[in-house]
């Protein structure tokens, strides 16, 4: 319900719960990576996150691969390294 917030309230906010970031218009990198960090899930809520976003949304939650789209090779690789299991997604 902040109009205009800045950068403070905007970490704020996704510290306590990733999900917030889809409140957010156009946030910023360090936002986006606070989110994921705080649950790999809202990378769902991000478009066209970075591929340093969508690592640290897989090493918090590596489930969160399947809300990439298209992840690269890199992204990947850390996927498979925190649980071979997520090969399931490959291709889907």
């Amino acid at each position: 319900y902040i109009h205009n917030p800045s950068e403070v309230v905007c970490l704020a906010a996704v510290e306590q719960n990733g999900y917030a970031i889809r409140y957010i218009s156009n946030p910023s990198e360090a936002v986006c990576l606070t989110a994921v960090r705080q649950n790999g899930f809202a990378i769902q809520c991000i478009h066209n996150p970075s591929e340093a976003v969508c690592i640290a949304a897989i090493q918090q939650n590596g489930h969160a691969i399947q809300y990439i789209h298209n992840p690269n090779e890199d992204v990947w690789l850390v996927a498979i390294k925190k649980d071979a299991n997520l090969i399931s997604f490959f291709n889907k």
